[in-house]
Parts: C-alpha cells; sequence; structure tokens
C-alpha cells in the first residue's frame, strides 16, 4: 500500500529521563563499553593461558579493538616491577634468563618495566618481531620486549605480507625464536648463525575485521594451531534506557578539564547520529571512535566558551557539518557541476523514458560518500526483442547491477506473457556515467523508465525512486536510504523551485530504519517535500504514471484504462503481423 510518511514517521524522540545518570554513578568506559558478551570471552581466554595462549579479537573499525585491549590489559592484568635480565651460555650455547648465578654467563640485555609490558605494533614486519641479529650484538624485536606481558598485531598486515605470519606462527610454536630455522631467514643480513634460541613468554593477539580473518585462512589453513580461539565483537547495540544512560555516561568520561560539558541535548544528537549510521531506528552504531570524533570536533569549535555554556544539539551538529565540509570537496563540485547544468538532470516538467533514481557515490582517497542523483533512461523499439545493459555491454555493470537488471527482464516477461513475443528491443542506461554502477536498488526506476517507453507516458521530473524488486514486483530494502533522500532533498532545494512539492519514493521495509534531518522535515511539514513508501511496483505507478497498472482479464486482454492495456493497445498490430 502506497504511503505518504509524516515528520513524526522519520524522527526519534529521546526521552531526557533516558540519559539522566545519577550523581555518583559511573561505569567503566575505557575498554570495550556495550560489548559485555565478548568482554567475558576475552577474560576468559586471558585467565586461561594454558588452553588459550594466543587468540583474535574482531570487530568493524571503531569498536575499540586496539585502545579497549590495551586499557583492558594495563589495567586488569598488569603486574608490577617486571624486571628480566638475559645471558648467555657459551658452554650450553643456550640464553637464559634471569638465571640464579650469573658466573661464567654473558650479559646480553635487559627487558625493564615498571609492569607487564603491552605493546601494539601497527606495522609488524620481519626484523620488528624478531629483532635484528648480527655478530656479537642482537637488538631484541617486540616478541622479546613483549617478555612476560602481551603483543597486539592487526590482521591486515599479516594478510599482505604473509612471509611476516609465517614467521610469527614459527615462533609461536616452538615457544622461542630459532635464527637459523626461521622462515624467510635470507632476509637477514650479517646474520650470526651460531646464535642460540632465544626464549620467548609472550601472548600475542590478533585483531582486526573478520574478513582478514577469512583471508588469512585461505592463505594459511592452520590458523587455528596457534590462535585457538575468535572473538567478535558487536558492532551495534539495542536502543533501550540501560544503553542510553551507558552512553551518557561514556560522554561524560570523555570530558576535559578546561573546556565545555555536553548538555542533555547534545547527548542526544550524538546518540541520533549513531542511529543515522548504524541506518536504524532500534539499534544504534557502536562505532566510538566516531562519536568521540564529533564529541571532540565540538569541544575544539567551542573551547573558550565563557562561564558554565555548554555544548548542545545546535554546536554537536555544527561540528557535523564542519567535519562533512572538511571531507566534501568532491561533493562540493558535484554540486557546482548540477548547479551549472553539466548534468541532463530536469525538475520541471515530465519527460518520456526518463525518471531520476538515487544512489551513493564513494570518491576514491576521501572518508566521505554522498548521494547523487542519475537520470536512468530507458528506450523501446519495434525488433526481435533483445534486452540491452549499456552499462554491462561497456564493462560499467557490476555483478549484482546485474542481477537486478535479469530479474527486471524476467518481470517484464510475466508482464506480457499473453505476447508468443513481446517483439520491442529495450535499452536501459545510467545516462552521463563513466564508473562502475553497482547495487540493485536501480532496478523499480528501470522497470518505470521502460514502462514508460513503451506506453509513451511521460514521468514527472518533480520525483525520485529508489527499491529493489523481485521477479513478482515486490519491493525490496535497499542500503544508505537516509543519505538518499536527503540527498534529493539538496538537489532540489538547489535545482528545483519553491511552488513545486519535490517526492521521493522509497521501500516500505526501509521506513522502519529512516531517520531525516530538522531541515527536511521541516520541508514535509510544509508540503514543499513528500516521502512516500510502497510494497509493490503495481502500487506507486498510479502516483507516477497517473494510470492502475492493470490486470489480465479473461478475454485475455489487460484491463481498461490501465498502463498495460495501453501498451498492449500499443503492440497488438506487431503481435497480429507476427500471428500472421
Amino acid at each position: 500500500m502506497l504511503k505518504k510518511l509524516s515528520p513524526k514517521d522519520v524522527f526519534v524522540e529521546f526521552k531526557d529521563k533516558d540519559f539522566q545518570v545519577s550523581k555518583g554513578k559511573h561505569i567503566s568506559t575505557d575498554y570495550f563499553i556495550f560489548q559485555e558478551d565478548a568482554l567475558k570471552v576475552i577474560r576468559q581466554a586471558l585467565d586461561n593461558p594454558e588452553f588459550y595462549p594466543h587468540f583474535i579479537v574482531t570487530g568493524q573499525e571503531g569498536c575499540g579493538k586496539r585502545s579497549g585491549l590495551i586499557s583492558l590489559l594495563t589495567t586488569e592484568y598488569s603486574k608490577k616491577n617486571n624486571y628480566t635480565k638475559f645471558y648467555y651460555s657459551r658452554s650450553t650455547n643456550s640464553i637464559l634468563e634471569n638465571p640464579k648465578s650469573t658466573d661464567g654467563l654473558t650479559p646480553l640485555f635487559d627487558i625493564e618495566s615498571n609492569t607487564t609490558p603491552v605493546i601494539y605494533d601497527p606495522t609488524p614486519n620481519t626484523m620488528s618481531l624478531v629483532g635484528i641479529p648480527a655478530e656479537r650484538k642482537y637488538h631484541p624485536g617486540n616478541l622479546i620486549k613483549a617478555y612476560g606481558g602481551f603483543l597486539i598485531l592487526p590482521l591486515f598486515k599479516l594478510v599482505t605480507e604473509p612471509n611476516v605470519f609465517d614467521v610469527l606462527k614459527s615462533c609461536l610454536l616452538n615457544e622461542a625464536i630459532d635464527f637459523i630455522n626461521l622462515p624467510e631467514v635470507n632476509f637477514f643480513q650479517d646474520l650470526d648463525r651460531t646464535l642460540p634460541k632465544f626464549p620467548i613468554n609472550v601472548r600475542v593477539i590478533l585483531i582486526g575485521e573478520e574478513y582478514l580473518v577469512e583471508q588469512l585462512l585461505k592463505k594459511d589453513n592452520s590458523l587455528g594451531d596457534v590462535f585457538k580461539l575468535k572473538i567478535d565483537l558487536e558492532y551495534e547495540a539495542d536502543l533501550n534506557e540501560r544503553n542510553s544512560k551507558r552512553f551518557s555516561m561514556l560522554l561524560d568520561s570523555l570530558g576535559k578539564e578546561g573546556y565545555p560539558k555536553i548538555d542533555l541535548s547534545g547527548k542526544k544528537r550524538l546518540f541520533e547520529e549513531a542511529l543515522i549510521q548504524n541506518e536504524s531506528k532500534t539499534k544504534f552504531s557502536l562505532n566510538v571512535t566516531e562519536t568521540k570524533s564529533i564529541y571532540e570536533e565540538a569541544m575544539v569549535l567551542f573551547k573558550n566558551r565563557k562561564g558554565n555554556a555548554k555544548i548542545g544539539e545546535k554546536e554537536i551538529q555544527i561540528a557535523i557539518d564542519t567535519m562533512d565540509k572538511r571531507y566534501s570537496l568532491p561533493k562540493k563540485k558535484y554540486y557546482e557541476d548540477l548547479k551549472s547544468g553539466i548534468y541532463n538532470i530536469t525538475l520541471t516538467g515530465s519527460r518520456l523514458g526518463r525518471i531520476n533514481g538515487l544512489s551513493i557515490f564513494t570518491p576514491f582517497g576521501t572518508f566521505q560518500e554522498y548521494g547523487q542523483v542519475n537520470v536512468i533512461s530507458s528506450r523501446a523499439l519495434m525488433g526481435t526483442g533483445t534486452f540491452i545493459n549499456i552499462e554491462r555491454e561497456v564493462n560499467l555493470s557490476g555483478d549484482v547491477h546485474d542481477k537486478g537488471v535479469f530479474i527486471l527482464q524476467s518481470y517484464l516477461k510475466g508482464l506480457f506473457s499473453n505476447f508468443p513475443s513481446l517483439g520491442v528491443d529495450i535499452s536501459i542506461l545510467f545516462e552521463q556515467n563513466h564508473t562502475l554502477v553497482d547495487g540493485d536498488s536501480a532496478t523499480i526506476a528501470e522497470l518505470l523508465a521502460t514502462l514508460s517507453a513503451l506506453s509513451g507516458i511521460e514521468i514527472p521530473c518533480n520525483i525520485a525512486i529508489t527499491g529493489s524488486m523481485s521477479q513478482y514486483g515486490e519491493v525490496m530494502p535497499v542500503g544508505a536510504i537516509t543519505q538518499k533522500v536527503e540527498a534529493w532533498k539538496e538537489i532540489s532545494a538547489l535545482l528545483g523551485d519553491k511552488k513545486t512539492t519535490y517526492k521521493v519514493f522509497i521501500p516500505h521495509p526501509n521506513t522502519k530504519d529512516l531517520i531525516l534531518s530538522r531541515n527536511v522535515r521541516q520541508a514535509m511539514a510544509t508540503k514543499g517535500f513528500a516521502v512516500y513508501s510502497f510494497s509493490h511496483v503495481s502500487e506507486v505507478i498510479p502516483e507516477i504514471m497517473g494510470l492502475p497498472l492493470g490486470n489480465i482479464g479473461k478475454d485475455g486482454h489487460f484491463s481498461k484504462g490501465s498502463l498495460l492495456r495501453i501498451i498492449e493497445d500499443k503492440l497488438e498490430p506487431k503481435k497480429e503481423t507476427e500471428s500472421h
């Protein structure tokens, strides 16, 4: 059923009490906030080194893997006065640590630390791990420097440099650095091959995203021989009063002396942003790093506020806008091109076989992706029934987009199953596109453009649409729905006029997670902008094309006054010709 959304449908209202924390109440926000289940397993692994000496922690970027582990290890698993001396025994050609007697032994080096060492190596390589062995001298690497403690390594480097993983695995399996038998031994220059094995006593923790574990397993399926446990961090958390309060306490913990505090309205805006990042109204993103970045941006911008002035919703929005602007050069240039008329986008009148689709563009080498409007066109000419995806013909169509086009073809064949042969050549195109098109969110737009081309009925230019579909016309949800709707609002304001109501049609399943900005909600309230949801293609056609889709009657013809009847009447001479 086609439904016009109200401003209340695209907004999440928070209660003040959900963010109010009792005085004196605090939470350990230094590590793995909202990660109770994962933290329980991590502690279990740390408490049982005989079973889990080394393990892996996976999670999306920004969820605090590195900072959380370092904070946890230094806070709860650190002992005082960690001091190790290494000596060389020539008689046994061995390395001894903290021997009772040093008679006849040659001192090598000391590992001295006030607490248990916790080392994070962001760019591990062979030398940084095992050190630099040379004649009569040895510079220890992190496997030795972290003696009695922990070494945290990123999975990414081990995947991109598999030789480093081979060296690491060899050392951990042997519980020693064996320079003679190390893989990639020719990497060292001036290697003293008489050096004895160096014992290691370290627990290694790998951190990264899940896909990196899969890639490492493809390179070495014996990964589990060394890292017997993998712990996954959550990337989202439920929206409830308990988590709202924890989020509030997290923000309180970020405060620094001399900087303004954040008030309830500021906390609500940051929490709303966490929901938007996760594209959900019921679960918020656990990208704590992103939340901290916005918070810190606001602190810097309003550092010199006098008195007890606090950071509120307005200031947080300014911080978000400032960060967006900092990375928005590609978007800025795109909007300038739109305004100058480089793109063949029209927001007034109507056009045949053309419709405004919505997509997301991610520029290479930038942090910011943004929404775009794409004119999707279709032409239908009498022919042999060939369906041409022009993007695919020139290798600019990704696999998922190809799938969407094949689904579109299947749906059209089902619509016109009463025709022995459609006898029409159809071509579809993303106009003025010069990059790879992927994703199936343009499938509905491509269908409507094709039906317009077949029927001769023009499509109004004040609308945009997004949505994928099944072979039976059911509408499926798409990604980045908030960004797409916001982009259509911005572009219609840039190129359109104030007298026209600009409409956007989105899949109904997306409405449960749609959160729009205050500007868009105000435009919806003043009738300058409208958002509609739909569940089947037949629901949106009357609103856009002014006619119902139509059904096949008992006489084998489509119902009179329908879109499909108009197409049938246009194609009927071709059909009769084929029957003769």
